[in-house]
């Protein structure tokens, strides 16, 4: 099904689409606005070990996160006194996580501070709270990632 079109028609048609769609009028509306955006981080972590003042080795592994209304949830999950350094398994392999991490999401526009427990990888310092289904990871591509997880062992 073809339209015939006269020359002037065709033009008024290509300058209303140039219009809408910007200079390049080969692409759709959805392609010229999408590659003129740049890709905004909506998350991110980093580990750190450290010595505190009494001699103890310390993890931290901190985190940001936006929102759904885009307000700045900071994360925070640090080693305690109650935090198992003893990982090893039933046939006395070492599992290389830390049980019992005190991890406190903070938002920063309304002051809420949450405070959950959960474990951490003591290599890479990859953070999870099974309670809320949470994962800090800060390895991850571009900078770290802190958000939501689907366990794949559940159905």
């Amino acid at each position: 099904m073809g339209y015939n079109l006269t020359k002037e028609e065709y033009k008024k048609f290509k300058e209303l689409e140039s219009k809408m769609c910007g200079s390049n009028s080969s692409n759709n509306w959805n392609n010229s606005t999408n590659s003129s955006r740049s890709k905004v981080k909506h998350s991110g972590a980093k580990f750190t070990k450290y010595i505190n003042s009494n001699g103890e080795e310390k993890y931290l592994t901190t985190g940001w996160r936006l929102n759904r209304n885009k307000e700045l949830i900071s994360i925070k999950a640090i080693t305690t006194k109650n935090t198992s350094k003893d990982t090893v398994n039933k046939d006395g392999e070492d599992k290389g996580w830390f049980g019992s991490i005190a991890v406190t999401f903070t938002n920063t526009v309304t002051g809420e501070v949450n405070f959950h427990w959960g474990t951490m990888e003591r290599k890479t310092g990859k953070v999870v709270v099974d309670s809320m289904a949470f994962v800090m990871n800060p390895r991850a591509k571009n900078g770290g990632y802190a958000g939501t997880f689907i366990n794949k062992n559940k159905k």
